[in-house]
């Protein structure tokens, strides 16, 4: 019997942007350009796609271990939507295994004093101020970039997350100070703006940080701020399921990660000495 086509998808870029719709704006950004990429080398429409193609797809992938998952779990996700919306009549997706990535987030963990050199680093005003808050805050960047006068509070701030999540966060007024004194008189303008008074953009925020990493003798990504704050946190006894909440993961496991980032401790070092 064959399937009915539900997606009302007249073309595959149409999929695409239906397989998109309501997504959060910062897993667009990742999404479209690996799907229209998948699509250009595919070479026919997802229609037409055979076990052999995704195969042949997949074998030519080159480049880090986790853009390599990244794209496969995406382009799964593509071809799985067009299946189960009757789009495609077999989910040629299956063969694609998710490729695993090692945990390396002990990598990416900076020291206290690296983080106060790169506030230091950062010049007064609106770049020292967003660095502040990435780290005090845990704050992903397409977060704090979103952030509005409305959505501060006292002794804390309001942020938008991951899946439209709403998250409350308790900050220090060394952190609300800088920023409140960024705030126009629209309570719903943004608050970190590029100096032509437009919103400040991702790429223009992860400038400013790669800018100050630099000034300061580093080599670090805006995330590694948030990694940093967690790790502290826990360092200095803050309890998990506080550090979960601060940084908005749903689940303790994720969070739990930070209690085993250093490589320089373990277990034997709790032992009398034999």
């Amino acid at each position: 019997m064959a399937r009915t086509d539900l997606s009302g998808a007249v073309d595959d870029d149409h999929l695409v942007r239906l397989w998109l719709a309501g997504r959060p704006n910062s897993t667009i950004r990742v999404y479209k350009p690996v799907a229209h990429r998948f699509l250009t080398v595919l070479g026919k429409t997802v229609r037409e796609a055979t076990v052999a193609d995704i195969i042949e797809w997949f074998e030519a992938l080159t480049g880090a271990t986790a853009t390599i998952a990244r794209r496969v779990s995406t382009v799964k996700s593509l071809l799985t939507f067009a299946w189960r919306t009757g789009y495609s009549l077999f989910n040629v997706g299956r063969v694609l295994k998710c490729v695993k990535v090692t945990d390396k987030l002990h990598e990416r963990i900076i020291d206290e004093a690296n983080v106060k050199a790169l506030v230091d680093a950062a010049p007064e005003g609106r770049d020292r101020a967003l660095v502040r808050l990435l780290y005090v805050g845990g704050l992903r960047i397409s977060e704090a970039i979103a952030l509005r006068p409305i959505d501060l509070g006292v002794g804390r701030v309001t942020v938008l997350g991951k899946g439209s999540k709403a998250r409350t966060i308790v900050v220090p007024e060394t952190v609300l100070g800088p920023l409140r004194a960024l705030c126009t008189n629209d309570p719903y303008a943004p608050i970190f703006q590029s100096y032509r008074s437009k919103p400040l953009g991702v790429r223009y925020a992860r400038e400013i940080i790669y800018q100050a990493a630099r000034k300061a003798g580093l080599k670090l990504s805006p995330h590694w701020l948030r990694h940093a704050m967690a790790s502290h946190a826990l360092d200095h006894g803050c309890p998990i399921h506080i550090v979960q909440k601060s940084l908005g993961h749903s689940n303790v496991s994720t969070t739990s990660r930070y209690l085993h980032v250093r490589p320089d401790q373990g277990a034997s070092q709790y032992l009398v000495p034999v």
